[in-house]
């Protein structure tokens, strides 16, 4: 029997075996999907991968993670918010191409990080909110190309950081800030000042416009959002057509003060209609106003 030329054996042995690669690897994004994952190319220039677990598949543990050994390329790998512990990092240790990873808000701890020991290609680590100490970061000196580590919410100390980042200078470690409530904006009105102090405003004019349900806006101008708010700032009447009409049956137009709308017929104004309740209907036939939805102040 003539021997075999070496390329001949290659592809006889390489056909079956990219086969049952390719296979393994439809099987293994199959089951990653039917738990909500995703895995695509970053581009369609490159083969490499990302897989995520992040957005729908939250329900996903250390059991999908074993499906990752058969999609080659994996350069990004989002597991954040998921149920992935340390066991399933063991998972992740296979990854030697990986330079993305998110662990944000999972239960992964120091003995965790030991698995991630070997990723000589990670630059991009998340552990926020996770139960990391300065303990674990020992098992991430040896990373020389990792830039960026997220530590917010950890049991990391500034002193923890600091001696990792001795060890790689080149490392940016975000240990997140004390958020601190905004400033309280200075007082400026009367009533501001007063509201400030804990008291209302004993100003003759404010006192009056309480105990009408309002605020003075002459005092309060940039709380005028009405025309009839801001000549009231003036100390003026609105001069509207329907404004001057309104105040000569006593009350105030609400198609442009629709906040002080209470009853039915108020807010039907303020939608610019008519009420088109039955008691309010033959009120108007009648040319009155229903006093069942409209009752007197007393």
């Amino acid at each position: 029997m003539p021997e075999l030329a070496l390329p001949v054996l290659l592809l006889l042995f390489a056909g079956p075996a990219q086969e049952e690669g390719a296979d393994a690897r439809a099987k293994a994004i199959a089951a990653i999907e039917k738990v909500g994952g995703r895995v695509q190319k970053l581009s369609q220039d490159s083969e490499d991968v990302l897989v995520g677990f992040t957005i729908g598949g939250r329900e996903a543990g250390d059991a999908e993670l074993a499906h990752l050994k058969a999609i080659p390329h994996v350069v990004e790998l989002r597991l954040g918010k998921t149920k992935v512990t340390d066991a399933g990092l063991a998972h992740v240790a296979g990854l030697d191409g990986l330079t993305r990873l998110w662990l944000h808000e999972t239960a992964v701890t120091d003995a965790g990080l030991k698995h991630l020991a070997g990723l000589k290609e990670l630059g991009y680590l998340n552990l926020y909110g996770t139960q990391v100490t300065d303990a674990g970061l020992v098992h991430l000196e040896g990373l020389a190309k990792l830039r960026k580590l997220y530590l917010w919410n950890t049991k990391v100390t500034e002193e923890g950081a600091a001696k990792l980042r001795e060890k790689l200078p080149e490392l940016m470690v975000n240990l997140g800030a004390e958020l601190k409530p905004p400033p309280k904006p200075k007082p400026e009105t009367c009533c501001d000042i007063a509201e400030a102090d804990g008291k209302s405003c004993e100003h003759l004019c404010c006192v009056a416009a309480a105990e009408a349900g309002g605020i003075c806006f002459k005092c309060n101008p940039k709380k005028a959002e009405t025309c009839c708010d801001k000549a009231a700032v003036e100390e003026k009447d609105c001069a509207h057509p329907c404004c001057v009409e309104a105040a000569k049956a006593g009350r105030v137009c609400f198609a442009c003060n629709p906040k002080k709308a209470e009853t039915c017929c108020e807010k039907a104004e303020a939608d610019g209609k008519e009420c088109g309740h039955d008691c309010c209907v033959e009120a108007r036939k009648a040319g009155k106003l229903c006093e069942t939805c409209n009752p007197k102040d007393d």
